[in-house]
């Protein structure tokens, strides 16, 4: 007898999907020099389709003191993120966490 988990719109059934599957990994995680506000950061190999998972702020990049959480400030667009508004990160270094969906 089949077991079904509902996954995002599909089926897929339990336990199928192993970690010998997913090899070379879907998690990606970058650094990344801070822009001004209303800049987009410039992000090689995310695409329009992957989930971003977390942007966090380091300041300052010459002499790190604190870790700030902005992935509400950004989306995913094709090659880089892009920021419409929010704080000021230059001077600043992101560490930027997306799933590789594409």
């Amino acid at each position: 007898m089949r077991t079904w988990s509902r996954l995002d719109g599909g089926n897929v059934r339990k336990n199928s999907i192993t970690k010998d599957k997913l090899t070379g990994g879907f998690l990606k995680t970058t650094l990344a020099d801070g822009t001004a506000a209303a800049t987009d950061v410039t992000v090689t190999g995310i695409a329009l389709g992957d989930e971003l998972v977390a942007v966090l702020s380091l300041s300052t990049k010459a002499d790190i003191k604190t870790l700030e959480n902005r992935t509400s400030e950004y989306t995913v667009g094709a090659g880089k993120l892009v920021k419409a508004a929010g704080a000021d990160e230059t001077n600043n270094q992101l560490i930027i966490i997306y799933l590789d969906l594409t």
